[in-house]
């Protein structure tokens, strides 16, 4: 391994395991930082749920993190936002739908009001 590789090459632990990875080395601090915060989960759920497995309290805190970035995130708001415009131009759509077929009622009464008043009009005539 030259000492390029060696240096895309970073130590983690994590719940008490040991972890060598690749990474490139303009990335490694903020692995470092994110492999600690996940330590730092792990660790608060443990104390809090003290009968679990390792690997149970680590897919909690994963989803822990994983919530709380999508709360967080402008992409998950926008999902949000196009979720209810979706929702609005839905519900905007179908009043539309109920309002044309009013009208058209409206007018197919209105036109045979009208056709009645003619035909009485004519009837009067006679």
């Amino acid at each position: 391994m030259s000492e390029e590789e060696s240096k895309d090459i970073i130590s983690l632990k994590i719940a008490g395991i040991d972890y060598q990875l690749y990474c490139p080395e303009d990335e490694q601090e903020t692995l470092l930082e994110a492999a600690d915060y996940l330590n730092k989960k792990i660790k608060k759920l443990k104390r809090q749920t003290k009968f679990l497995s390792v690997e149970k309290v680590a897919i909690l805190a994963g989803l822990e993190i994983t919530n709380e970035m999508m709360r967080s995130s402008p992409e998950t708001e926008e999902n949000h936002k196009t979720e209810e415009l979706d929702n609005k131009k839905e519900s905007v759509k179908e009043d539309t739908n109920l309002i044309s077929s009013e009208n058209l009622d409206e007018i197919v009464d209105d036109s045979l009001s009208l056709k009645l008043v003619d035909e009485i009009s004519e009837l009067s005539k006679l």
